[in-house]
Parts: C-alpha cells; structure tokens; sequence
C-alpha cells in the first residue's frame, strides 16, 4: 500500500514537472521544496515510518500547485497553501521517524521474547517432560488393579 502510494507520488511528482516546467520563480521553489520533502519521507519510510498520511498532504500540495498554474488570480493563495503543507510535512518527519524507529524496536522485543520463551519451553519439556509424564501416569494408574494369570502350557509340563 506504502510502495503503490510513493509510486503514484513519484509519478505525480515526474507528471507535475513536465506540466510546469514553463512555470517561473515561485511554482518552482514549491515543487523543489516537495521533491526535498518527498526525499525526506522517503528515507523516514525506510526507517519505518508510516508516512502515508504526509505523502497524502505532499499530493494535495502538488494539486495545488497545478490549480495555481491553471488559475493566475487564485496563484498566490493557492501556493501558500502548498507552501504550508509542505512545511507542515517536513515539520512532522522527525516525529515520523522516531514513530518508526519505536514501532521497529518493540516489533524486534516481541520477537525476541517470542524466540526465549519457545526455548525455555523446549528446555523444560525436555528436562521436567519424562518426569512429569511419569508422574502423572502413576497417578492416574495407580489404582488399577493387576491379576496375575497362570497359563501353563501342556508343552511346558513336559518341559520340551
């Protein structure tokens, strides 16, 4: 899900740039502001990051800022709302990464725990385990009663 998005955000991103490449001054600083955002969240991402949310800002400021190209009287007020969030995406990476790099560390802990209690487990079934069994069986069979039958064979008597 991650991965389709960042490749519909990179195609967006390769699509906005050709559509304005005739844009001058401030269109540009927004949309090299964003690919530096993007390549920010990128790297957060791989640090395990959930930057769903951020790239989903980062693609509404790249709207944004086509709309701006497509309607010169609403241009500035338009690329401020770019502007700001793209700031407010830059602003919440560092929070995203230490999210990332807490949910990555705890994942590791319960893995780890999950590995130690299988050994322990495995130790004391095999240390207790006969032990145990043995117990339980004298228990449970302890009032059985055993009659001994004598069967003497004829071939037995005649000892051959």
């Amino acid at each position: 899900m991650i991965k389709e998005l960042a490749a519909s955000l990179i195609s967006v991103l390769i699509i906005s740039s050709i559509m304005i490449q005739g844009c001058m001054g401030e269109n540009e600083d927004v949309i090299r502001s964003i690919r530096d955002t993007y390549s920010k969240l990128v790297k957060a991402e791989e640090k395990g990051a959930d930057v769903r949310d951020a790239a989903m800002k980062l693609q509404k400021a790249l709207k944004l800022v086509e709309e701006a190209e497509e309607n010169p009287e609403n241009r500035e007020t338009l690329l401020s709302e770019a502007r700001e969030l793209v700031e407010e995406v830059r602003s919440s990476i560092p929070l995203l990464i230490e999210e990332g790099e807490k949910k990555i560390f705890w994942r590791n802990i319960a893995i780890a725990s999950v590995v130690a209690m299988i050994a322990i487990l495995s130790f004391l079934t095999y240390y207790y385990g006969p032990r145990v069994f043995w117990t339980l069986w004298l228990k449970i069979r302890s009032r059985w009663v055993i009659e001994i039958i004598e069967r003497v064979r004829e071939n037995d008597r005649r000892g051959g």
